[in-house]
């Protein structure tokens, strides 16, 4: 295929995959305040409607222990702000794909290179060890690097779209990220009744 076309559509693919981490970074963003300002609203009213919570969390503990967990924002970055996209370390196999231009990278933005730059030679450093290939082509990107093997890791690259989808996905089930949406407060109060059903199994008129 013409060296052109080839490069459009790995500009095409990049393009893509920062537009998906843009928006889980919105996202994560919303849904720290979000979470909080949805916890206030459902407790005060079920205050104000005379729900007992305390009472139906002691009377549902196991539920409510194995439900929680998937219905509340998680933190989706390590320590070092790489994405953690996968539930298991990367493949050797798949990594060495990306170790030329995890090389290249490292040759100008190690903090000992002049114009060095720590906080991406890291950034890139803890993609490349956590297989958040978006974020090491993204840095790549940013010095005008381009991978050798292109057609190699278009696969990849498509994986990782579909991964960055299904988190943004899972991210709009929450009930933070809809309270969120909520524009009246009807909306907000089905919410919460939705809420209560799914946790406790509580039916409310």
């Amino acid at each position: 295929m013409n060296y052109t076309i080839e490069l459009r559509k790995y500009k095409k693919h990049i393009m893509e995959l920062k537009f998906l981490r843009s928006e889980l970074q919105y996202q994560k963003e919303v849904l720290g305040v979000a979470h909080q300002d949805f916890e206030l609203w459902y407790r005060d009213w079920c205050e104000r409607n005379e729900v007992n919570l305390q009472e139906l969390n002691e009377q549902n503990q196991e539920r409510v222990s194995e439900i929680m967990p998937d219905i509340v924002p998680k933190h989706d970055h390590d320590e070092k702000g790489a994405l953690i996209l996968r539930d298991k370390p990367v493949e050797r196999k798949e990594q060495k794909k990306f170790t030329n231009l995890y090389k290249q990278i490292a040759k100008v933005a190690h903090p000992d290179k002049p114009g060095g730059d720590g906080l991406k030679f890291a950034a890139a450093s803890a993609a490349y060890q956590m297989g958040d290939w978006s974020k090491l082509l993204e840095v790549a990107e940013d010095y005008g690097i381009l991978p050798e093997n292109i057609e190699e890791i278009y696969p990849l690259m498509k994986e990782e779209a579909v991964r960055l989808r299904n988190k943004i996905k899972t991210n709009e089930s929450m009930y933070s990220w809809k309270f969120y949406q909520c524009a009246t407060e009807e909306c907000k109060e089905i919410l919460v009744k939705q809420f209560l059903k799914h946790l406790f199994k509580l039916e409310l008129p």
